[in-house]
C-alpha cells in the first residue's frame, strides 16, 4: 500500500514548526519519516548514512520552515528536495573521503616498499632522489605524509586538513617544519 500524503497537513505542520512548535516537528517526523529516510536509503545504500541525512533534514525542516511556499511545491516534494540534496552532499564527501583513504594507502605503500623493489627504483636511481626517499623517511610520519600529500599528490592545506581532522594552521606548521627537517637534512 503506497503512502500518501496529505498536503494540507503537512502544510499546517510545516507553519506550526516555521514557529517553533516541537510538537509539530514530531508529528510531521514520524508522518514523512519512513518515506523520507526510504529516499535516502536508494541514493546512500548505508543506513547509518541514511539515518545520518534523514536527522539532518529534519534540522533543516526546523530551520527553514518559515521559508517554504505551497505556490512552488507540495510539501512532500519541498521535504523531499531538502533531503536528496544532504544525501547528495554525503554521497560527494563519502566519495572523496575514500578517494583520500586510497591516496594515503598508496603513500604508506610507497614509504614501505624497498627501494630495489619499487616501481619507482628508476626514477629514484640518481643520487639526489635517493637522498630525497632518505631524507623523507628520517622524518616524523606527520611531517611525512603532509609532505608527500601536499608535494607529491597535490592535496592543498584545506584537503590535508580534512583527511587528517585536524585544523588548516596544524598542517602548515607541519609543512614548514617538514620542509625545513627535509632541506637541512639534504644540506641545503
Amino acid at each position: 500500500m503506497e503512502n500518501t500524503f496529505d498536503p494540507d497537513e503537512l502544510e499546517n505542520l510545516l507553519a506550526r514548526i516555521a514557529l517553533k512548535d516541537q510538537k509539530a516537528l514530531e508529528q510531521l517526523y514520524k508522518r514523512v519519516a519512513p518515506k523520507l529516510n526510504g529516499v535516502a536509503m536508494i541514493i546512500l545504500r548505508d543506513t547509518d548514512l541514511a539515518n545520518d541525512v534523514l536527522q539532518e533534514a529534519f534540522l533543516q525542516i526546523w530551520h527553514k520552515a518559515d521559508e517554504y511556499r505551497r505556490s512552488l511545491s507540495e510539501p512532500m516534494t519541498w521535504m523531499t528536495s531538502l533531503l536528496r540534496y544532504r544525501a547528495l552532499d554525503k554521497l560527494k564527501a563519502e566519495n572523496r573521503e575514500q578517494t583520500r583513504r586510497e591516496r594515503h594507502d598508496e603513500i604508506e605503500q610507497l614509504l614501505e616498499q624497498n627501494l630495489v623493489d619499487s616501481p619507482l627504483r628508476d626514477v629514484l636511481n640518481s643520487n639526489e632522489k635517493c637522498r630525497i626517499h632518505r631524507c623523507l623517511r628520517s622524518l616524523d610520519v606527520l611531517n611525512r605524509n603532509a609532505i608527500l600529500m601536499a608535494y607529491y599528490y597535490g592535496y592543498s592545506r584545506e584537503d590535508i586538513a580534512v583527511h587528517i581532522e585536524k585544523p588548516v594552521n596544524t598542517v602548515k606548521v607541519w609543512l614548514k617544519r617538514g620542509l625545513g627537517r627535509l632541506a637541512q637534512c639534504l644540506g641545503h
